[in-house]
């Protein structure tokens, strides 16, 4: 990292966080908004704090000790050396590297003194729950198969945050669920085969509609005993059962994060029978769709705003 940088520590706006900057004036030009009401936002077991789209120059440098940040940094162009908890790496355009919250952690521009990054960051009562159940807790960068859909996700965050319409918490609540699993499925892909990594990729873009084992294996020009195989082998699943349980998965966090009814998203999720949708979740998760949204509002739903 950088030699002679004075040790300007400067407090953010929560009074937390420690952050060293180099005493030069101009290395960075960063667009940023805040969450400016965060009491609000503690209804929502996921939320947005901060984004920013950052323009880093040479000699850009930033240090935090035992962070309180937990942030989704993606670098789209130039590079940055990261280090965490005395670990280090050189991040390159194409991958994100995770601020942790309670970890040390220091970043300065890449060789090409230069570096273009979006960044989100998010806190809530899940989130601890969430990086541990995605493993995500486990990596400090992470090479992105498909940085088309991750930067889509955070510009949408950046955009919520910009423009704080009605509804936007609830809106960046769902994104940020949105881009966490997407990371996971990015490092679940790292060690997979391709054929596997089409399936799920088909199965995640087609949650709305019904897929059958032979449907499935002719779109991929495999077989369906060859295709149940590798599902078998790394999932311990059915690819049916793997698919319905993305459905679930993706009920549960609208159950969760929106107002819609039951019958919008059973068919959301591919069931044009609300009754059947009940049934199967109900299977899945021991507790009917509504039972599991009341249940978990309930018992998420701040104090202040806790029926009396």
């Amino acid at each position: 990292m950088l030699k002679h940088v004075k040790n300007i520590k400067s407090r953010s706006r929560d009074g937390i966080s420690h952050i060293w900057f180099t005493p030069f004036d101009q290395y960075y030009v960063r667009d940023m908004y805040h969450e400016l009401q965060p009491e609000l936002s503690k209804m929502f077991p996921l939320r947005l704090d901060f984004v920013n789209d950052e323009h880093c120059f040479e000699k850009y440098y930033r240090r935090r000790e035992a962070s309180e940040v937990f942030s989704v940094e993606l670098v789209l162009k130039g590079s940055m050396y990261f280090v965490q908890n005395e670990k280090k790496y050189h991040v390159k355009a194409g991958s994100v590297f995770l601020v942790h919250q309670d970890r040390n952690n220091e970043y300065t521009t890449g060789p090409e003194r230069l570096c273009h990054r979006l960044a989100c960051a998010f806190s809530g009562h899940e989130l601890s729950g969430l990086l541990n159940t995605t493993k995500l807790i486990e990596y400090d960068t992470i090479s992105l198969n498909n940085l088309t859909v991750v930067e889509k996700t955070m510009r949408e965050c950046f955009n919520e945050l910009k423009e704080k319409k009605t509804g936007f918490r609830q809106r960046a609540s769902v994104l940020g669920y949105r881009l966490l699993l997407e990371l996971e499925e990015n490092i679940r892909r790292e060690n997979i085969p391709e054929l596997l990594v089409r399936a799920v990729d088909l199965m995640e873009h087609h949650l709305s509609q019904q897929l059958s084992l032979k449907k499935l294996a002719g779109v991929l020009n495999s077989s369906p005993t060859s295709l149940n195989r590798i599902f078998q082998q790394y999932f311990g699943t059915s690819p049916i059962d793997y698919f319905i349980g993305l459905k679930i998965k993706t009920a549960k966090s609208l159950l969760l994060n929106t107002g819609l009814r039951i019958q919008e998203i059973a068919r959301n999720a591919g069931y044009e029978n609300p009754l059947y949708f009940s049934a199967e979740f109900k299977k899945r998760t021991g507790t009917s769709p509504r039972e599991f949204r009341r249940r978990n509002k309930e018992e998420n739903r701040p104090e202040k705003y806790a029926v009396k």
